[in-house]
């Protein structure tokens, strides 16, 4: 079933189908209204607006709310607004240690989410069980359909096939669109993590009103998310934005290198170490994270100078160590631009990529529901 089943009307005549798609749309983006209220924003007759909120109401689609209070004492009208609760969407994040889950209704609102550890050794099938079986166990009983998913991943992605991940190595060719849509029974899109969570600055984070964003994950690996007219940007084949790639930048050396130039141990992950000692002005540690700074740099002003964003936004791991990254970030870019671009921190940390999964799923939702299909 798709999401278009659930849109009464499509045994009626193509004019009938329109209407109910723009008063559908109209009650989806704004407050609930009256049958007057409709009629008057649609520019429809008042019997055709009546027959098109019965017929939505009784697929669901719309509830009533309450009444209006008629001005000269005469009969309330009867107000009515969007469903939200018809149905659900989920993101989910799919990485190399761990999965991630965001369950929200159809207008966004968060209905549960939930994130647990993975042997990192799964073979495909295995890593795509975990983040189904996760889902599913996060679901709230008696939870309406599920009407589409997204799922975000590391790695060069198009057309919901992963073409190469160097994080998760033998995740490369997986089908992630296809495995996951069998396994869900509604549409899944699968979109590179980093685009996912630039998408999310941009609707509910530090983004909000930007249009152009470079997104930057520093963590564990570095990688870039695009957004370009307020839209994630793959390029042609899905691998706009990986700069990490370029031998002369240094970035996939660069997590790894900060330790060691600091002082940690072989086989000891302690950034927030790093960072506390840098903090209090331990030299080693300044000038490693001087260093890390400066190849950070390098690659994002490569990329600032190729799209002139309007705003940075660096989010994973190494953003909470605020401004002992981003003071040293800062001052390098200026040496590579022109002009420096606005330069934030992640609003919404490690949740961005399932965030911006939900985003997607919706965004999969209303265009089947809002669009005439033709």
């Amino acid at each position: 079933m798709t999401v278009g089943d659930a849109l009464p009307g499509g045994d009626q005549s193509a004019l009938r189908h329109l209407n109910t798609r723009r008063v559908l749309r109209l009650l989806y983006e704004g407050p609930s209204l009256t049958i007057s209220g409709v009629a008057r924003e649609t520019g429809l007759s008042r019997p055709t607006v009546q027959g098109i909120l019965t017929s939505l109401v009784e697929s669901r689609l719309l509830v009533l709310d309450g009444f209006d209070n008629a001005p000269t004492g005469g009969r309330p009208a009867q107000r009515y607004r969007f469903a939200a609760d018809a149905g659900i969407v989920a993101g989910l994040d799919i990485g190399a240690h761990a999965v991630s889950v965001r369950i929200a209704d159809l207008a966004g609102a968060q209905v549960a989410a939930a994130r647990t550890a993975i042997d990192p050794a799964l073979d495909p099938a295995g890593r795509i069980d975990a983040a189904v079986s996760l889902l599913r166990r996060t679901m709230p009983a008696g939870a309406p359909r599920l009407w589409a998913a997204c799922a975000g991943s590391p790695g060069i992605i198009a057309d919901g096939v992963v073409r190469l991940s160097v994080a998760i190595p033998d995740w490369t060719g997986t089908a992630l669109a296809k495995e996951l849509t069998a396994r869900l029974e509604c549409p899944v899109s699968a979109v590179k993590d980093a685009n996912l969570a630039v998408l999310a600055e941009h609707r509910v984070g530090a983004a909000q009103g930007v249009d152009h964003v470079l997104y930057v994950h520093a963590g564990h690996r570095l990688g870039v998310g695009v957004l370009v007219d307020g839209r994630p940007f793959g390029g042609g084949r899905g691998a706009a934005g990986e700069i990490g790639r370029h031998p002369g930048l240094g970035w996939e050396a660069a997590p790894r290198k900060l330790l060691s130039d600091a002082g940690v141990a072989p086989g000891m992950n302690s950034r927030e170490w790093v960072f506390a000692q840098a903090r209090r002005g331990d030299r080693r540690a300044v000038e490693a994270v001087d260093d890390y700074a400066r190849a950070l740099a390098e690659g994002v002003g490569a990329m600032v100078l190729a799209m002139d964003p309007q705003l940075v936004v660096v989010g994973g791991g190494v953003a909470r160590a605020g401004e002992t990254v981003m003071e040293p970030v800062r001052r390098h870019l200026a040496e590579i631009l022109y002009e420096l671009p606005g330069l934030a921190i992640s609003a919404l940390g490690d949740d961005a990529v399932a965030i911006g999964a939900v985003e997607t799923a919706r965004d999969a939702v209303r265009a089947e529901l809002f669009t005439d299909g033709s």
